[in-house]
């Protein structure tokens, strides 16, 4: 198996079994390609694996045609077998094949070796037990983009799916990885797409008004008469026109480029982004007492939700 960048080297012992799987009334001995051993039993792989049960059951020596180079060999009451993956990898797939608790994954090389192991040997049902760990939180908010790519290639369409929504947190174009280059790139393709339209859906939101709450008039920048207003007065969905603020309208314009940018509701939480706001609020007697808990109130509360719901409105067109 091919090995995936940023893997960590391991340290192995090499003239002892693997514990916990060292049981003296094992019937399979397995070789790591780095020279660790595993003492297991036939049977816990052959549940697991519908191939590797009629491989391990055939008796033959003879290499079997779904795994080249994968060779079963007898030595007194045991069968031994020489694998391609590292200890850490093996130790992991077998931790899912025997009743343990599931392994605890630190980065994506990992789940990736993990996966890509049970796919080699059709281990489809193991698969669906490691797909929690390819969306863990941390994944996701740091390397969206892998996790797609990584739940894509491997058939996790509900995984793939939820990556999908956290790309869009990023920049549109990102920097390149690996993953991508087990993706079609018509996948890829569509998942720009799937990000363009997610911009227009959450920009849309910042030039109608339409979508403010009923008490909205009440906010200081449409009751404030003495800043100057934006030269365009503007509907609210109690169908009432109402001038506004000019501050105001500027923030909805750099929330815009922001949201151009990440379609996210997290961008127009930005610290900046509202300092450069109640910056210019703060010329106004009346808008500088009333600005930040209004604006915290409107954002907080309102913006953010309409924001997620706009992205949640657009499909994502890939077929898996």
């Amino acid at each position: 198996m091919s090995q995936f960048l940023g893997a960590a080297p391991l340290s192995v012992e090499v003239s002892s079994f693997r514990a916990p799987f060292d049981a003296t009334d094992a019937d399979l001995i397995i070789h790591t390609s780095d020279d660790a051993k595993f003492a297991v039993h036939k049977i816990f792989l052959a549940v697991a694996s519908p191939l590797l049960k009629r491989f391990l059951l055939s008796g033959s020596s003879s290499p079997c045609p779904p795994f080249e180079g994968l060779v079963l060999k007898c030595d007194g009451d045991h069968a031994i077998i020489k694998l391609e993956e590292d200890a850490q990898t093996t130790e992991r797939v077998l931790q899912y094949c025997y009743p343990f608790s599931n392994p605890v994954f630190s980065n994506l090389n990992d789940v990736q070796a993990v996966l890509e192991m049970m796919r080699k040997f059709g281990m489809k049902g193991l698969m669906n037990r490691v797909k929690g760990s390819l969306v863990q939180q941390a994944f996701l908010d740091e390397q969206p983009l892998r996790v797609f790519a990584i739940a894509y290639r491997y058939g996790l369409e509900d995984e793939a799916r939820i990556a999908a929504k956290y790309t869009v947190r990023q920049p549109f174009f990102t920097p390149y990885v690996e993953e991508l280059e087990h993706i079609p790139a018509s996948v890829y393709h569509r998942l720009l797409q799937y990000h363009r339209k997610c911009s227009v859906a959450a920009c849309s939101l910042t030039a109608d008004f339409s979508w403010f709450p009923g008490f909205a008039s009440r906010w200081v920048w449409f009751q404030c008469d003495d800043c100057v207003h934006h030269p365009l007065s503007w509907p609210l969905s109690d169908g009432k026109i109402y001038e506004v603020n000019a501050w105001f309208i500027e923030f909805m314009e750099r929330a815009r480029n922001a949201l151009r940018e990440r379609p996210c509701s997290k961008v127009v939480t930005d610290p900046f982004l509202i300092a450069e706001c109640l910056e210019a609020s703060s010329g106004c007697l009346t808008c500088r007492p009333a600005a930040f808990l209004d604006l915290s109130v409107f954002i907080g509360e309102h913006f953010t939700l309409e924001i997620e719901k706009a992205i949640d409105t657009v499909e994502l067109d890939i077929p898996f």
